[in-house]
């Protein structure tokens, strides 16, 4: 624990390097980026918003001249300024979808959510399934089927009309297993394998391998491009440029430098919040590493936009404090390391760590213990398997000695530079309590580029399930166990902090089938009764049944495979003094909800 004297001198170097980085921007750090006017500095409450709980009703009989409208909505405002600097921490990995490297971050989100557009989204008051710009509404017209109505005069960047067509392509490629991966590499894994089928001009059916009752909720992760211009691009061009139907098309990626974009004039917004029509006319993505930076340039009027370090949420203009609608844990290895193996091991490395005291000393108790792979308000989430885990350092000990721990299988917790505020700072804390009751663990702070390969090493990544039938053994985990830790150059993982968004709110479809399913890309997991209790849940409608089906699913996880809960991630966002916008489903911005005001 610092003393008062270690955090005065902390805090005196920490203001000292603000000091130089300030002149550093002052002196050209942001040349070409255009600065803000001079304003007043008001500083933002830290308001936690609430979040609403989720309530699921059963799949309405389906009638053929049904679907959920999209309405008109009025012109968007106008905006006292026409370019915003937002600042993430990383360069993009790719603008086209298609590559791999349209990852779901922040920086991923010039791909995702400005230029792309998904299917749907996720209401910012009700959390109900919500058509985007070029969906009019849907209906389910068989278990396995889904209608999708699409909006007339929708047209995607080039000028090319939006159609059923394009719609089909898309499904079928992100449904495939030769193009998109293996069944847990995108949403469709949800559902089996998924295909497109043309009705009419405007119409294109769904299909599903399978039951699937929650399609709309889990089409947040799908996004098209125009189809004659991603058939005609090289490799090169379908990473670095992309022809969405977003609110934002690209002008130019200046790699190492800048992505710059303009407001599609064309775009057509509708009652969604997120899909209104963008107010800013320009956007300019620049990137850097420390958060120390981002909040420095705010505070020279170098940006608009960053996310930023809790230390510096009183430094720049204005900030606010938001839940990030995912639950920061660690996924488990529980087949590949010897250790991690071990139902004992994983429970002594729980009892280690006193939580609580480490939400107060390092996040100044604005996160809450929280055990749970996802956030409350999911199905299947509840006070019980959420609850923090007991600090017992001496029981920790005890379940290691019985488990015949041997420290020389070293345990390594690979977590990602700057996911959530004061991250480092956190897992050399649990690490550090580890190493208190004898446990041999490292930490591995890496890039999120170097961290797909790691944190994504189930057995099931880039495998089909072909491979687990031919594979050598009797049972899944067996199978598992002889297949390794995903194709060719991955390896065990051991403990690893992925992105563990809840948008599709359903414990069994989502946490199931992507962490915890042997044929998941990033699962710890690969049990028969798990498999098993997954696939017979998620296809029950909404309803008591499906609710008890989730909650047994968590309950069996936790009481099983300890997968290692830390909180319900909340992050701190610097705002320029005019710019509006509030948090919602962060990482997922959507600057078209960006305004600056008078």
């Amino acid at each position: 624990m610092k003393t008062s004297t270690q955090i005065h001198w902390r805090r005196c170097l920490m203001g000292l390097i603000a000091l130089l980085t300030l002149a550093l921007v002052a002196c050209g750090g942001g040349a070409d980026a255009p600065a803000a006017p001079a304003g007043p500095t008001p500083t933002v409450a830290n308001v936690i918003p609430a979040v609403p709980a989720i309530k699921d009703t059963p799949v309405p009989q389906a009638k053929a001249t049904e679907v959920v409208a999209a309405t008109k909505v009025p012109a968007a405002p106008v905006s006292a300024r026409d370019t915003a600097i937002v600042v993430s921490n990383e360069e993009p990995l790719a603008l086209g979808f298609s590559g791999n490297g349209c990852l779901g971050n922040i920086q991923s989100t010039a791909c995702e959510e400005w230029i792309g557009e998904p299917f749907t989204w996720i209401d910012n008051k009700t959390y109900e399934v919500v058509p985007l710009s070029h969906i009019e509404g849907w209906e389910q017209v068989a278990p396995d089927r889904w209608r999708f109505k699409l909006r007339e005069g929708v047209k995607f960047h080039n000028g090319v009309a939006w159609d059923s067509a394009q719609a089909a392509f898309w499904l079928n490629w992100s449904g495939d297993e030769e193009t998109a991966g293996n069944e847990g590499a995108n949403s469709f894994g949800f559902h089996g394998v998924i295909g497109g089928e043309v009705v009419d001009p405007l119409t294109v059916d769904i299909t599903c391998g399978k039951a699937c009752p929650i399609l709309p909720r889990t089409l947040i992760f799908t996004k098209v491009m125009e189809t004659g211009w991603w058939q005609g691009a090289s490799e090169s061009e379908r990473v670095s440029k992309n022809v969405g139907l977003g609110p934002y098309k690209l002008v130019e990626w200046q790699r190492g430098v800048k992505v710059d974009l303009e407001a599609y004039e064309d775009y057509k917004p509708n009652k969604a919040f997120a899909a209104q029509a963008p107010i800013i006319q320009n956007l300019r993505l620049v990137w850097r590493t420390e958060a120390l930076v981002r909040a420095a340039m705010l505070e020279a009027g170098e940006a608009d936009w960053a996310e930023i370090s809790l230390d510096d949420r009183d430094r720049v203009p204005k900030h606010v404090v938001g839940t990030n609608n995912e639950a920061y844990l660690f996924v488990i290895d529980t087949i590949h390391h010897p250790e991690l193996s071990k139902k004992d091991v994983r429970e002594a490395l729980t009892l280690a760590v006193d939580c609580e005291k480490l939400m107060e000393q390092i996040f100044d108790d604005l996160f809450t213990c929280f055990t749970g792979m996802a956030q409350m308000g999911t199905e299947g989430i509840t006070e019980h398997n959420s609850r923090g885990y007991d600090f017992d350092p001496a029981r920790s000990r005890q379940l290691l000695e019985q488990a015949g721990y041997d420290p020389e299988n070293v345990i390594k917790l690979h977590m990602r530079n700057q996911r959530i505020p004061k991250d480092t700072e956190y897992g050399e804390a649990v690490v550090s309590s580890w190493k208190e009751v004898g446990i041999n663990a490292e930490l591995h702070v890496v890039e999120s580029s170097v961290h797909t390969n790691v944190g994504r090493s189930n057995c099931g990544h880039g495998r089909s399930k072909s491979d687990f039938e031919n594979a050598e053994g009797s049972t899944l985990t067996e199978k598992c166990a002889s297949l390794g830790p995903g194709k060719t150059t991955f390896q065990s993982m051991h403990l690893t902090a992925p992105a563990t968004s809840t948008e599709s709110l359903d414990f069994a479809s989502r946490q199931g089938r992507l962490r915890l399913s042997c044929y998941g890309r990033s699962s710890g997991v690969c049990d028969d009764t798990l498999q098993a209790m997954t696939d017979a849940c998620v296809v029950i409608n909404f309803g008591p049944e499906r609710v008890k089906c989730n909650t047994d699913i968590a309950d069996y996880v936790r009481d099983n495979f300890l997968v290692y809960g830390n909180f319900v991630n909340v992050a701190v966002y610097g705002l320029s003094a005019d710019l509006e916008w509030d948090p919602y489903y962060s990482p997922r911005i959507r600057a078209n909800t960006f305004r600056f005001s008078k």
